[in-house]
């Protein structure tokens, strides 16, 4: 059945492309994407690896002293800093060349970070959210619904809501994407109502209100609309053999920076079309197929990039 442009997976290809693999001498376990750079860390590594996020070649590596054990990295876009979960309990804000600004402690084992767009940095909790200004005042805690447990990551729609993963790789605990207010209630939730292992581990915030998962038992990155009413597989890992741990979307370049269960990176593109496109097809068709053919989707790209 044709689909509505107001459907915000038409945007979105439905076949993902495999673009290439980076070549990285870390065991990768966060990334993040800023002033068109890709940053990686890697396990036990005081290393930020930089790459190009238009050629993918490699442009620097920066040694952090203050970085020993990284378990995460987010980027603010906007006046661009990095943020590092250092260990278990500390937070470091870096500029773009690795140097140290500022630093908090947490109170408390922390699972893995965000950047709201807003700027403000979210550290998700197994039962909790705690959300922090720039240089480490925190201004507000929201305990969750005791539904959510286990809890691995979260990212932030608006100055009202979040939508988090839990279950954080657990087979014995359900596992959902949900979206809470401000008090930890559930406002909307994803499930499988397949009979398969579900699990979710970690979200990157996409275009058009929707929201990428990772689900690593079944090696895919699903799209989720924003209501959590729907989903699609976006990009399967099989063929790369490869588990997902975390995703990163490059809103810029549609491309897609999945880190896996063995340190890699995959990178996979997924542009979105351009709100131009979905205008010009409105206007001569209403509606908009599913199977739209992919030059015709390139077609429109190299029109409106040149």
């Amino acid at each position: 059945m044709p689909a509505s442009v107001s459907d915000p997976f038409v945007f979105y290809r439905l076949k993902a492309s495999f673009t290439r693999r980076l070549d990285s001498n870390l065991d990768v376990n966060g990334l993040a994407v800023c002033s068109n750079r890709i940053f990686l860390t890697g396990i036990s590594s005081s290393i930020i690896e930089v790459y190009d996020a238009v050629d993918f070649r490699q442009m620097q590596s920066l040694t952090v002293s203050s970085m020993i054990d990284p378990w995460d990295i987010a980027a603010r876009p906007v006046n661009p800093y990095l943020y590092v979960l250092e260990g278990l309990h500390q937070v470091l804000r870096l500029d773009l060349y690795g140097q140290l600004v500022t630093s908090w402690m947490l109170d408390g084992d922390q699972c893995a970070l965000s950047v709201s767009r807003r700027n403000s940095v979210v550290i998700t909790y197994s039962d909790r959210l705690e959300e922090f200004d720039s240089f480490g005042t925190i201004l507000r805690s929201i305990k969750l619904d005791r539904v959510l447990c286990h809890a691995s990551h979260s990212v932030s729609t608006n100055y009202e809501t979040f939508v988090v993963c839990h279950g954080s790789g657990r087979v014995s605990t359900q596992h959902l994407v949900c979206s809470v207010d401000l008090e930890g209630r559930i406002l909307d939730r994803y499930q499988e109502l397949s009979g398969s292992i579900y699990q979710p581990l970690h979200l990157a915030a996409a275009d058009h209100g929707c929201f990428l998962a990772a689900d690593v038992h079944n090696r895919r990155i699903q799209i989720l609309d924003e209501r959590l009413s729907r989903s699609l597989e976006l990009i399967s890992t099989r063929e790369e053999r490869a588990w997902p741990l975390r995703v990163c979307f490059d809103s810029q370049r549609g491309n897609v920076y999945i880190s896996t269960l063995d340190g890699r990176v995959l990178v996979y593109r997924v542009r979105t079309r351009c709100q131009f496109q979905a205008e010009c097809l409105d206007v001569h068709s209403s509606l908009v197929s599913g199977q739209i053919m992919d030059v015709e989707y390139e077609l429109c790209y190299g029109l409106e990039e040149e």
